[in-house]
């Protein structure tokens, strides 16, 4: 196997390892509990000083990269997935359950192409 296989591999298992954990967050519905609003939100708001504006705009800043970079992931996982013609457009879930699916195939194929070898081997 070359080095651009295995890393697009472990991009693949990187992808599917996300997925299965998403999948697991949203079976304990840690995803869908929504924090504590019962505190006066109001003496809150009136304690902020400008340290908290500059505080805004670097969280902002480090928000929009992140951004950048998942959409970069995701453009890098489209090349090594094969997602079908039946739209040029991919939501980033469908993506990711199209790469889970293609690591198992890919594993099945791999696993089965080992018993086959030690088969002849043996």
């Amino acid at each position: 196997m070359t080095a651009v296989q295995l890393i697009n591999i472990e991009r693949l298992i990187e992808a599917a390892h996300y997925l299965e954990r998403r999948e697991r967050e949203a079976e304990h519905g840690y995803a869908a509990l929504l924090p504590d609003r019962s505190e006066d939100s109001g003496s809150k708001r009136k304690s902020k000083s400008k340290k908290s504006a500059g505080s805004r705009s670097t969280h902002n800043e480090m928000e929009k990269n992140r951004r950048a970079h998942l959409r970069l992931c995701l453009e890098r996982l489209k090349e090594l997935v094969p997602v079908g013609a039946e739209s040029t457009r991919h939501t980033t879930l469908s993506l990711l359950m199209k790469a889970k699916l293609h690591i198992k195939v890919s594993c099945r194929q791999k696993l089965c192409t080992l018993i086959s070898s030690a088969e002849k081997l043996g």
